[in-house]
């Protein structure tokens, strides 16, 4: 991870250019680096990345602290970003880029905001209506500098009752199109919860990739890390996402099988394998993919299905005369949980 984020000088750096003025009601500010270190950073204001210059930071207007174990937002800056964004004194920062955060280290975000998200960035925060109501809004944005001056401009912004990932396309103009909403990559179990529990897992004996269901849960097979994607499809099917037991930026041979995907079959019904998963799909304009999968949240009990969003229909499931993983037009619920 890059630098920690405590107000210090580096000798020989040059000095912020135009923070006092944000913290005043100007516009947003930018903060010099030099290599990972920053000239004058202050403890739990947020920075954001520099569209054009990676030497430099952008100053989100906004304070992220620690409160109760809740993460809070608060002092934005008027006329700043944060409130260009839809970002509210008060508001409780529940999700990045669709990934929950509970239990983060403030300092871990601040680092993660300023060193390792895109510059279209998905914030969830949990709002309090009054005492008894809360909504939690979604706000996906980017951030554009013209003329030296950054501004926000919204993608999508829209609220919930719940904490669920509604489903985004910004560009509907580009049918085909996905793109990686962006870090953190959250770890999750998939398992069918039965007397015995069976743990979704991938096995790959001697490039032979397996999809299956095991008793034992093995963090080496079953650990998934999931990247979550928007763009077209069908919003009552779901967030599209991909699971792989890659970490994120972790390099892997080439015929390293880490992802399941929907396989077509022109005589008989679509299988399931396994396939890599290429740091590509962790960029923008990516066409519509095996590896894709809906995961739709079942309300009335809380666990997921996952769909193959390129063969539309067929679901994720356990095979009714074995352990293995198959694709059946019958959808069949998980739990996915951190693991």
């Amino acid at each position: 991870m890059g630098c920690c984020f405590r107000k210090r000088q580096v000798e020989g750096a040059a000095e912020l250019t135009e923070r006092d003025t944000a913290k005043t009601g100007g516009t947003s500010g930018q903060v010099k680096k030099s290599g990972l270190q920053f000239q004058e950073i202050v403890d739990g204001e947020v920075y954001l990345p520099h569209q054009h210059k990676p030497d430099e930071a952008v100053h989100f207007g906004v304070r992220l602290d620690d409160v109760d174990g809740q993460h809070v937002l608060s002092e934005t800056v008027e006329n700043s970003l944060a409130r260009d964004a839809g970002i509210h004194d008060g508001d409780v920062l529940v999700d990045i880029n669709g990934t929950n955060i509970e239990g983060r280290q403030v300092q871990y975000l601040l680092d993660l905001l300023r060193e390792e998200v895109k510059h279209r960035l998905l914030l969830t925060v949990k709002r309090q209506l009054d005492e008894d109501k809360h909504v939690f809004v979604w706000t996906y944005f980017k951030v554009v500098v013209k003329e030296n001056q950054p501004e926000v401009n919204i993608l999508y912004l829209t609220q919930t009752d719940e904490d669920v990932m509604p489903w985004i396309n910004v560009d509907p103009s580009q049918p085909a199109e996905y793109e990686w909403v962006g870090p953190p990559i959250g770890s999750y179990d998939i398992y069918i919860d039965e007397t015995t529990s069976h743990y979704l897992s991938l096995s790959n004996n001697n490039n032979r990739g397996t999809v299956e269901f095991v008793s034992k849960h093995n963090p080496l097979t079953c650990t998934f890390y999931k990247y979550i994607f928007v763009g077209p499809g069908e919003p009552e099917n779901g967030i599209v996402v991909v699971y792989s037991l890659q970490k994120y930026e972790q390099s892997v041979t080439v015929d390293a099988l880490t992802t399941p995907e929907a396989k077509a079959n022109s005589d008989a019904d679509p299988t399931i394998g396994v396939t890599d998963f290429p740091l590509p799909k962790t960029g923008t304009t990516i066409p519509v993919d095996p590896r894709f999968w809906y995961q739709k949240e079942n309300a009335d009990n809380g666990l997921f299905s996952l769909q193959s969003v390129e063969q539309n229909g067929w679901y994720v499931s356990k095979s009714t005369s074995g352990d293995d993983a198959t694709l059946s037009k019958t959808a069949q619920y998980f739990k996915i949980v951190p693991s």
